[in-house]
Parts: structure tokens; C-alpha cells; sequence
């Protein structure tokens, strides 16, 4: 199969768990990791862990192999989240589950006529092959020959067991499949099949044995058999998407490099990517450079819509800013696009907006990073600014057509404020292959802090939590890296706290490859902050090999991030607490994984599922149906 002159090619294994704590472990190890290494291949094995709360990812984990959560509950979610992880460096992915039914001894088996350039899909077939007895029920078999009789008739395709749980495939065709799957259950191996035959992939079947699980069955045959029925039937009209370039429209008063938060760095991500695919993308914005009012760089257009205000009146945002950018978006008027997506702060654009979707027949999409509600609106601008803001944010709540809600935390915010309307949640990314290629950097230090010099960030929380470090070790180095108004006073309490010696402001640092280099010296990385849309700079840290402390706090979103004990810990917002689990960091360190489930932060992985998003709405590919 391999030859010795042949560069090595990369398997990426996915194996969707839930409950499975009697297999999992048994999987992971049956992998003849020997042969695959002979015949030329790498192996890399991925546990999609879909709530199990029966210690199937501590198994995994302890295996040593990658796990990525998906929070989102079906056998349907679970498999596109593994989907959506696989790295450039694929070649060939394999899929099977993780209750030891389908023997991973068989892989080879499956990858070969893949390599062999046989087929594009390998689909393991237990009715083809060998079914040991008593694993599989009489009326389940019975069900499995009809249906896969059926879709070999209409859909003709020749297939001899359709809702199989083992399969490959070279990684172009995976890549055409996953925009067009959207079942959250176990009527996923249908949509699967009937999809890649309207696709043209070219199939094959290659028997495999089936064995009985470990644990209970999780399918139900009434129930999902109908769901499966469904699929079969709905999907006799699904035609693939013809894919044609998009004008797509951006809307936010901030961008990178002139504003470096999560958001910038967000848009200029997604932005670059979606023209790198082809797209036509626009930013429009407010005149932060030297020049014409159009410029372009990186494949993105950059338009002004206004001249340049300062975003920030003292340490909180201007409102004249807000109105200015606000009244000048009308002028959108005049902009051809096929998606508008406007950056939901400040609100005042969205009106604008609204009014000239409507005026166009067009959709409008709103970005959201966070929601704020009464209680904080009235604390950061007080009496009638405050209940005025707040109404700000419950009108523009009603404005957009689909909100693209940038963290889980924000979308169940969203719920709780009463939005009943589409959203759909597309998470921050990261660069994770230039994390990776990062060389630490020359200036070492046990914590690292990164973030703006705000009061809700918590330096000065840090600054006290590091005085109570020091007791236990008096060597603690600390770098406070970036600027902001709070610069100051974060200073003098360093100094009236004895602490110059321990902690370093260093301020602004040029470049991500110099920041992540930073990261990369430092043991761990600490976020105390009380106010994150998303915490982009957990994702960071944790791909840079850190694990983080960061608040467990209602308005903290970086939260939903940490998986304790894995990649980091929470804790509540008070200098002790935050000393205890930085000591805790410290002598548990090499215990920890932060850079498991990371993949599915990665950049492509985010542009994909938000092109998705796009063009759902756009009726370019099915709406998704869940039963």
C-alpha cells in the first residue's frame, strides 16, 4: 500500500461519544497502531464527547488522545463538531463509534481503497460482513435491509447498510458533505448517504464485523426510524448548492490594527478568509487611516463611513461616536450586497440598517458579542443614561433577522432577555497553526495577564492575588501585558503592594507572533475578568499550552470555555480565591491538557460554519430541520 519514497499520509480518526465509558477505552486502544505506522500512515484519534456525564472523556483524556466537546445534544451534532475539527494536514478520516461494536483493527481495511484511489467513501457493512451473534436485533436488521434496498433504488447508489457507524473518506469529499448536513440525531447516517450519492462521491462498501456494545443502546427503533423514514423521503428533492461568489457586507466602527480586541480580530479573520475563498467582502467603518476614503488590503475592501471619532470618552464608550457611526450608516442605502452583518455596538447602526434591508427585500444579520440588561446599563452610565441605553439595547434586540451570536453564553443571554427570533452561534476563532509554530519567547514568567487595562478586566485582582502567591513562592515573575486607563493605578498598587520585584508591566507588544511567544515562556494565563462576550485570549493560551483561571461570574463568558481541571479553573472574583487556583495551576500544571478540543476554534473551522449560516438564509443550502 506505501511505498518507501511516498510522503506519509495522515488518518484523523472521529469517534462521537456518548455514555460510552465501557468501550471508549477499549477503542482508543485496539487501534493496530504498529501496522498503520508500517504501512506509512499517522494516526490521529479524536473522542467528540457530547455530554456524557459517565467519565468517557477522563478515559479519553487519560489515553492521551485529542477530545473535543460538543455541547449541543445528538448523535447529529456530535458528528458534524468532529467534522468541522479535522486539520489541513488530513489526508483520510475515519469514523466509527465508540461503544466497541465496530473494531478498529479494520481501519486499514477501510483506508485502503481510499488510498488505492478506488473510491472517494469507504462505508463499513455489518450486512455484508460478519454480525456476531446477538448483537444486532432481528427487527433491527430487517429495518437496515430496507432501508438500504430503498436507497439503492432511488438514490442509485450501491450500498449494502446505510446506518452503519463505520466509515472513510479522502478529505476533499468530507469537505463537500459537512456544509450540506443538518440533522441533530441518529437519522445522521441516512442524511449521510442519501447526500453523498446526490453529491456524485464515488462509494464503495467494505464488510466489517459487528460486535455486541458495551452499555446500552442510546437509538430507539420507533422513534428514530421515523426520523430516519424522514430523511430518506425529504432528501429524494435535495439537489447539491451551486456555490457562486457572495457580496458580503460587514458593519462595525472598530477594526484591526487599530483596535486589537476579540471582535476586531474576529471580523478581520472571517473577513480575509471569506475573500481568500472567493467572496467579495466589504468592511464598512470609520476613517481610521491616512488617505481615500476606499482602501484594500488582504482581499478586503475597507469603505469610511464617517470620519474617525474616538470610541472611548474616558473609560467608557462615547455616545457621540455612537450617533455619529450610527446616522452614517443610512448611507448603506446606496451599497449593492447579498449579507449585511453589522456589529450589534454601538446599536445605533442597526436602525439604520433595518430600515434599508427592509427598503431592500434583503435579510439582516446581527453580529452580538454580548448583552449587558438594566442592572448593567444603569452601573456603567447611571440615572437616565443608563435606562436610556438599556431601551437602545432592547429595540435593537428586535431589528435583525438572524443574530450571529458569538459564544454559547451570549446566545443563552439572548434567550433569557426574551429573543425568540433565528440565532445562530458561530464562537471566536484561532490562528492555531501559527500558535503552534510559535517559538517561546526570551521573557519568562510563571503568569501571564493579557488583555485591556479596564476595571472590569481585574488586573488589580491579579496584582492582589500575586501578593498572596508570594507566600508560598517568593520567585513568582508575572506579566501584565496591555494598556488602558486603569494602567495607573494597576502601577502604584504594585509598588504599595512590595510587588516590583514580581510583576512586570510590559504594555503593548507588536505583533501575535510576539504575544503568543510571550504566552509560550509563561506557565499559565490568568483572565480575572467580570465582563467577556467571548475571551478569545482563553483560546489563545490554552493552544499555546497554558491553562487558564479566569471568574466564575455571570457576565464572564470566557467561563464556558474551561473545563475544570483540563484546561484550567474557575473562581470566584476575590484575591484569595484567584491565588488558590494559580497555586493550584502551579503544582498541578503537568497534569493538565489545555489544548484538548481546541481544533474546533480554529479559524477555517469558524468561517465555514458561519458561511453556513449565510447561506442557509440565502435558501443556497436546506434550512436545517431538527425532528
Amino acid at each position: 500500500m506505501k511505498t518507501c519514497d511516498e510522503k506519509r499520509k495522515k488518518i484523523t480518526v472521529l469517534i462521537p461519544c456518548y455514555n460510552e465509558a465501557g468501550g471508549i477505552g477499549a477503542v482508543i486502544k485496539s487501534f493496530p497502531r504498529e501496522q498503520i505506522e508500517k504501512r506509512g500512515f499517522d494516526l490521529d484519534i479524536r473522542v467528540i464527547n457530547n455530554n456524557s456525564n459517565d467519565g468517557t472523556a477522563d478515559i479519553a483524556h487519560q489515553l492521551g488522545v485529542t477530545v473535543i466537546n460538543e455541547s449541543k445534544k445528538g448523535k447529529g451534532n456530535a458528528i458534524r463538531a468532529g467534522f468541522y475539527s479535522i486539520g489541513e494536514d488530513t489526508d483520510y478520516v475515519v469514523m466509527l463509534d465508540g461503544d466497541n461494536t465496530y473494531r478498529p483493527e479494520e481501519i486499514l481495511r477501510m483506508v485502503e481503497p481510499l488510498h488505492s484511489d478506488f473510491c472517494t467513501v469507504v462505508i463499513g457493512s455489518r450486512l455484508g460482513g460478519r454480525i456476531v451473534d446477538g448483537s444486532m436485533t432481528v427487527f433491527n436488521r430487517a429495518g437496515n435491509w430496507a432501508f438500504s434496498h430503498l436507497v439503492r433504488y432511488f438514490y442509485r447508489v450501491n450500498v449494502t447498510d446505510v446506518l452503519t457507524g463505520y466509515y472513510a473518506w479522502k478529505r476533499d469529499s468530507l469537505i463537500r458533505l459537512r456544509p450540506c448536513l443538518m440533522s441533530t440525531n441518529f437519522s445522521i447516517e441516512m442524511e449521510m448517504v442519501t447526500k453523498m450519492a446526490r453529491l456524485g462521491e464515488e462509494i464503495c462498501c467494505v464488510p466489517i464485523t459487528y460486535d455486541s456494545r458495551e452499555g446500552a443502546s442510546h437509538l430507539n427503533p420507533i422513534t428514530d426510524g421515523l426520523r430516519i423514514l424522514w430523511m430518506f423521503t425529504k432528501n429524494l428533492l435535495w439537489e447539491p448548492a451551486v456555490a457562486r461568489p457572495q457580496r458580503i457586507v460587514f458593519v462595525s466602527d472598530s477594526i484591526m490594527p487599530y483596535t486589537n480586541g476579540g471582535k476586531e480580530k474576529r471580523l478581520y479573520e472571517i473577513a480575509t478568509r471569506l475573500a481568500k475563498k472567493g467572496n467579495d467582502v466589504h468592511i464598512y467603518t470609520m476613517h481610521w487611516w491616512n488617505g481615500p476614503k476606499t482602501v484594500m488590503h488582504d482581499g478586503v475592501h475597507y469603505h469610511a463611513l464617517c470620519k474617525y471619532h474616538p470610541l472611548y470618552s474616558g473609560d467608557r464608550r462615547s455616545i457621540r461616536e455612537a450617533l455619529a457611526f450610527g446616522f452614517a450608516a443610512l448611507k448603506l442605502l446606496f451599497v449593492r450586497f447579498d449579507v449585511l452583518d453589522v456589529d450589534h455596538m454601538p446599536q445605533f447602526a442597526l436602525f439604520g440598517a433595518r430600515l434599508i434591508t427592509w427598503m431592500r427585500g434583503k435579510k439582516l444579520y446581527a453580529t452580538w458579542h454580548e448583552v449587558w440588561g438594566r442592572e448593567y446599563w444603569l452601573g456603567y452610565l447611571g440615572g437616565l443614561l443608563g435606562i436610556f441605553g438599556y431601551i437602545v439595547e432592547r429595540l435593537s434586540l428586535t431589528l435583525p433577522d438572524v443574530i450571529v451570536s458569538n459564544s454559547e453564553h451570549t446566545t443563552r443571554r439572548l434567550h433569557e432577555v426574551g429573543v425568540r427570533k433565528k440565532i445562530e452561534t458561530v464562537p471566536l476563532g484561532a490562528d492555531l497553526q501559527s500558535i503552534y509554530s510559535v517559538r517561546p519567547g526570551e521573557i519568562k514568567s510563571d503568569v501571564i495577564f493579557v488583555g485591556r487595562l479596564l476595571n472590569h478586566k481585574g488586573a488589580d485582582l491579579l496584582v492582589r492575588a500575586i501578593a498572596k502567591v508570594k507566600i508560598l513562592h517568593p520567585h513568582i515573575r508575572s506579566l501584565v501585558v496591555g494598556v488602558g486607563p486603569e494602567k495607573e493605578n494597576i502601577s502604584k498598587l504594585i509598588s504599595k503592594l512590595g510587588l516590583e520585584e514580581n510583576i512586570t508591566l510590559l504594555g503593548a507588544v507588536a505583533g501575535h507572533e510576539n504575544l503568543y511567544g510571550l504566552m509560550k515562556s509563561s506557565k499559565l494565563l490568568v483572565l480575572p475578568s467580570i465582563r467577556e462576550g467571548f475571551g478569545l485570549v482563553v483560546v489563545e493560551a490554552n493552544a499555546a499550552g497554558l491553562p487558564v483561571v479566569t471568574t466564575r461570574y455571570k457576565d464572564n463568558a470566557a467561563q464556558d470555555l474551561i473545563e475544570e481541571g483540563v484546561n484550567g479553573f474557575l473562581a470566584e472574583p476575590t484575591a484569595d480565591a484567584f491565588a488558590e487556583k494559580i497555586n493550584k495551576i502551579l503544582h498541578l500544571r503537568s497534569q493538565m491538557h489545555p489544548q484538548n478540543g481546541i481544533e474546533k476554534y480554529d479559524w477555517h473551522v469558524v468561517v465555514q460554519n458561519l458561511e453556513r449560516v449565510y447561506m442557509s438564509v440565502l435558501k443556497l443550502v436546506p434550512e436545517k430541520i431538527e425532528l
